[in-house]
């Protein structure tokens, strides 16, 4: 779970840094093994490349979803089996999706519509995104529970200045019982 969400703060910076740029008008140096985020710099052969490497990541990050979804089937553990089938899910939608964009991307290299040329490699990067998040997602799916570490260990120290009485006991004092006074003089 924690590696989920240092996934998640690192996405959400780098989409601020991204936008921070693209309004100062420069370009920023994508992070080390991330595709270029700006169309403005790329050729349309640069653009078909780069669109048939993210589909090619897109394709491995199925696999590996897959991959686990056999180990939680091994593991026999439903609720990791449950988390996996939802992110492959996820991961096959967004893939048709991708997919889509991509040809709607070569259809407009044809006609010479470099603004829906542009708009199709962002759709495709959007969802590469997208799957990057949910292979790490499906990846935690499967990761060791952080929460349990061991048997738990209870050592009791006794200070000698609480009383042994238990205080949510409520304690009545003994009745004093009076002997009442004579009625009659006779006995």
């Amino acid at each position: 779970m924690m590696r989920w969400a240092r996934h998640v703060v690192g996405a959400l910076a780098l989409v601020a840094t991204a936008s921070v740029f693209a309004q100062a008008g420069d370009t920023p140096k994508p992070p080390d093994g991330a595709l270029p985020r700006t169309t403005r710099t790329l050729s349309t052969p640069e653009m078909v490349n780069e669109a048939k490497a993210m589909l090619s990541k897109m394709q491995d990050i199925m696999k590996r979803v897959v991959q686990l979804q056999e180990v939680a089937r091994k593991q026999k553990d439903i609720i990791k089996l449950n988390c996996v089938n939802d992110k492959l899910v996820q991961i096959k939608g967004n893939m048709n999706v991708a997919e889509t964009a991509n040809t709607a991307m070569h259809e407009a290299i044809a006609r010479n519509d470099d603004g829906q040329r542009q708009h199709e490699f962002t759709r495709v990067g959007l969802v590469f995104q997208k799957i990057q998040v949910l292979g790490t997602e499906a990846e935690n799916c499967i990761g060791e529970d952080l929460t349990f570490v061991g048997q738990t260990e209870v050592q009791v120290e006794i200070d000698p200045n609480v009383p042994d009485t238990d205080p949510t006991q409520e304690t009545k004092p003994d009745p004093v019982i009076e002997r009442p006074p004579v009625s009659s003089p006779f006995n």
